[in-house]
């Protein structure tokens, strides 16, 4: 279990995270989202020990992470560009691994070499960004972390590519019950891979929610009044966090509980009612405008 505790993190004058606080428990997929500048690198290099909190602390099962090598022998962190030694080749850096994490196996190592279509002794500087996320993959699982931190990982794959590491994920997940933690700004396989969703902005987390709590509990509804009176009496009652009107038609974001929120509707026997279901991609959109942030451009 991860557990993070009134941490902060300063650069300069600036709080990249400010007083955040989280706990992921062993053997989920956790999604972290945030705009620009939120802070979600930051946040994962203070989970995996690379910076030191000015306050607060991370803790996986109970034992500190920051200089504590027992710890961060259990984690692999792989950044959005991942970095290898120059001219050094994939079993070159196995040997690095193998060195610095006791829990590295072989046999993993072989077994996965099957998967990625890699030579092991050509230089990793000479490959693509997307074979060389593959060889960041085949490194990382190989050392058999219990914790996997990851960093826009599956950008510059193929679809094939793609699919086969969730997949390996996936495995990781069932049969070893590690945690993952991974950052993207592509919110469809965020949706495809995680179980419980964290939004960041501005330094601070958000949302904190598994990901079918959080699609149930957040609503399109489309509806027609035949009093456009009955608009403004209805949404007063309600959490909206968008409403814009097309026509006679009015379109409504908001929070709750779904039967509840299609009985306030009801009331007032409008021509037309439909609740629609939200993609992860949409509650992004919309929490982030309830955070402030210009969604405007989006909508356009």
């Amino acid at each position: 279990m991860i557990e993070i505790r009134e941490v902060s993190k300063i650069f300069q004058d600036r709080k990249a995270v400010d007083g955040l606080s989280l706990t992921i428990h062993k053997g989920n997929i956790f999604g972290l989202l945030g705009s620009n500048g939120a802070g979600k690198t930051t946040l994962l290099k203070t989970i995996a020990g690379i910076y030191e909190p000015e306050s607060g602390e991370v803790r996986i099962d109970g034992k500190p992470v920051f200089e504590n090598p027992g710890s961060k022998g259990r984690i692999v962190f792989m950044p959005d560009f991942p970095y290898f030694f120059p001219q050094a080749s994939i079993v070159q850096m196995a040997d690095f691994y193998k060195a610095i994490y006791p829990g590295w196996s072989e046999e993993r190592f072989k077994e996965l070499g099957e998967l990625f279509p890699l030579d092991p002794r050509r230089k990793l500087n000479r490959l693509s960004k997307g074979m060389r996320q593959q060889a960041a993959f085949w490194l990382g699982l190989s050392c058999m972390p219990d914790v996997l931190i990851m960093d826009e990982p599956l950008d510059g794959l193929d679809p094939v590519m793609r699919r086969q590491i969730k997949n390996v994920l996936f495995q990781e997940v069932a049969e070893r019950g590690i945690t993952v933690v991974i950052s993207s700004h592509n919110l469809r396989e965020i949706e495809d891979l995680c179980d419980h969703i964290g939004i960041m902005h501005g330094g601070a987390l958000l949302i904190d929610k598994e990901l079918d709590e959080l699609k149930s509990d957040t609503h399109k509804v489309q509806v027609a009044f035949r009093d456009e009176r009955h608009e403004h009496a209805l949404t007063a009652k309600l959490p909206v966090l968008h409403r814009e009107q097309r026509g006679s038609v009015f379109l409504y974001i908001v929070k709750g509980d779904r039967k509840r929120i299609e009985e306030y509707f009801r009331v007032y026997d409008p021509y037309v009612l439909d609740l629609l279901p939200l993609t992860l991609e949409e509650i992004f959109i919309y929490e982030m405008e309830g955070a402030g942030y210009d969604i405007a451009p989006i909508l356009l």
